[in-house]
């Protein structure tokens, strides 16, 4: 994973890129994910895990689903790598 810039507002999260120089905005979700793979979580089911505590929601396949699109968003712009256990 590259080395990712954090900046907070309005409910939201813009991260920038320092590898590649790109800067995306993201929701709260989406920024757990990618805050989980930072803390060490690599497979989905340990992010999911880390993205429910954090927020405080509980699971569901809507969750995971959601979660498998955004993290394959981030792999296809190089943000992260393969996961392991993708399956559902």
């Amino acid at each position: 994973m590259t080395t990712l810039r954090w900046q907070h507002l309005d409910g939201d999260w813009v991260i920038y890129d320092a590898g590649s120089g790109q800067t995306l905005a993201v929701d709260a979700l989406m920024a757990a994910a990618l805050m989980a793979l930072e803390g060490g979580c690599s497979a989905l089911a340990d992010i999911e895990a880390q993205v429910c505590a954090d927020l405080g929601v509980a699971a569901d396949a809507g969750l995971r689903t959601q979660l498998q699109d955004g993290l394959a968003f981030f792999e296809q712009l190089g943000l992260v790598e393969s996961l392991v256990g993708e399956a559902t």
